[in-house]
């Protein structure tokens, strides 16, 4: 159990997320001029510690599936790629084909799990369809110290450690090399496994706050039910739709320019 904070000013909310580019945007578009969308990806191995913890696993599997064609219409529509194409596969051995490890990065609500890939796989894939590089998102669980919020209007909060799902995400280049990185803002997180008891608080009289899971039927709710408008009507619901949105509006290195000729660079 933990114990409520109470304040008497609301605090700010953290801002949108936002990819993070480990080369120049110059150099990442003159080596990624086509982009390859790898099914959405669920690493099983993270740290999910729900009690129906299978389900929820099955459950990112199904809803991730077939929101990578969402993804790259999106990004077609953003005009920033010569050409961004599907890469075909099971999810599943992809993930074991692809990544090599993770290692957690960052501290408190910023804590994230960052993935190296093998490049030998990479390249094959990269090669075989003809693309660049390889976008690659992957669901992982976390424990992390994070902070709720009672909607009531008295304004408590409670920060703890809690147990969301993060959304990962990487342009990985055929050496392996990590060209572009996206993990959200701190305290920002993909879907919530718990959620803090306030209510339950509040009508026994204690300050005390107990932190429970969310049932399965209502994390499929979450994960299912049309919230958010895309580009051209299409809706997904708020976490896929939010998720989408992120990482096309980061992942734009701005519009192509023609490679000049080697004549043209001698002038």
């Amino acid at each position: 159990m933990r114990r409520i904070v109470w304040v008497l000013l609301p605090l700010l909310l953290l801002g949108c997320g936002s990819g993070n580019y480990k080369i120049s945007k110059e150099e990442y578009r003159d080596r990624v001029r086509t982009l390859g969308v790898a099914p959405l990806l669920v690493d099983a191995g993270s740290t999910i510690e729900h009690p129906d913890r299978q389900q929820v696993i099955d459950l990112l599997r199904r809803h991730n599936a077939g929101k990578a064609e969402e993804l790259i219409s999106m990004l077609r529509k953003q005009k920033g790629y010569f050409d961004v194409r599907g890469i075909s596969g099971d999810p599943q051995q992809l993930f074991s084909r692809m990544v090599r490890e993770s290692a957690l990065r960052g501290e408190g609500p910023a804590l994230y799990r960052r993935y190296q890939f093998n490049s030998a796989a990479v390249a094959e894939l990269a090669r075989d369809n003809v693309v660049d590089a390889l976008l690659v998102v992957i669901a992982n669980g976390v424990v992390r110290k994070e902070t709720r919020r009672d909607r009531g209007p008295l304004l408590a909060y409670l920060e703890a450690p809690f147990n969301p799902i993060l959304m990962t995400a990487a342009v990985v280049l055929p050496s392996g090399e990590i060209a572009w990185e996206y993990s959200g803002a701190a305290g920002e997180n993909f879907l919530p496994l718990q959620f803090a008891a306030f209510d339950e608080a509040y009508y026994n009289k204690t300050d005390e706050v107990k932190i429970k899971y969310l049932s399965v039927e209502g994390l499929e709710r979450a994960l299912g039910t049309p919230e958010k408008d895309l580009f051209g009507g299409k809706k997904l619901s708020q976490p896929y739709g939010t998720l989408l949105e992120q990482i096309v509006a980061a992942l734009h290195p701005g519009f192509l320019m023609p490679k000049r000729s080697p004549e043209a660079e001698k002038k």
